[in-house]
């Protein structure tokens, strides 16, 4: 009788908090380890001295945006926005480390957004998805089921995450102590 292994990965303690002006080495760092792919989708085809001041919007936090970052073995490995644009909705945007794929870090962070949309009286998050983002469609279906997904025309898709969908009490169950 053979007996076999059961391995697990051994994951890292991940640590979620609210991005600084000191991060934005970090943040920089954690756009050059995604992929090309993932900074398309993220920043929606912009690069360069663009994505560099989006950086930097995302590490100095003002009353119209707040940033959160995931930080494990030392570095950032995700961040999430909060942001009011001139309509009114509320803009979200999350960004993980391609090698950081599926392991909750972009659940955590669209969990603390909701935290904090709920603390400040949101009803409703509105992220911008590109159409084809299967990728991004699939992580909002699984982690608000209730969302609203519709083709937008052009290239985007209209998304309305209730942030009741994003429930508070399962965010304190899974990460007690996470920073608010």
């Amino acid at each position: 009788m053979e007996t076999g292994s059961l391995s697990a990965r051994i994951e890292p303690q991940v640590h979620i908090r609210p991005s600084r002006p000191i991060d934005v080495d970090g943040l920089t760092a954690l756009a050059e380890r995604c992929s090309d792919d993932t900074l398309y989708r993220r920043f929606h085809g912009a690069a360069g001295l663009y994505v560099r001041r989006e950086l930097g919007r995302v590490a100095s936090p003002t009353w119209l945006h707040r940033s959160w970052v995931a930080v494990a073995d030392g570095a950032i490995r995700g961040t999430a926005t909060l942001a009011w644009r001139r309509s009114g909705q509320t803009d979200i945007a999350v960004l993980v480390e391609d090698a950081w794929f599926r392991r909750g870090i972009g659940r955590r962070l669209l969990h603390r957004l909701a935290a904090e949309a709920r603390r400040l009286g949101v009803d409703v998050l509105t992220p911008t998805v590109q159409a084809d983002n299967e990728r991004a469609v699939r992580f909002i279906r699984g982690v608000a089921p209730d969302a609203t997904v519709r083709f937008a025309g052009g290239a985007e898709l209209d998304v309305r995450i209730p942030v009741r969908a994003l429930g508070a009490t399962e965010l304190r169950a899974a990460h007690p102590g996470e920073a608010a």
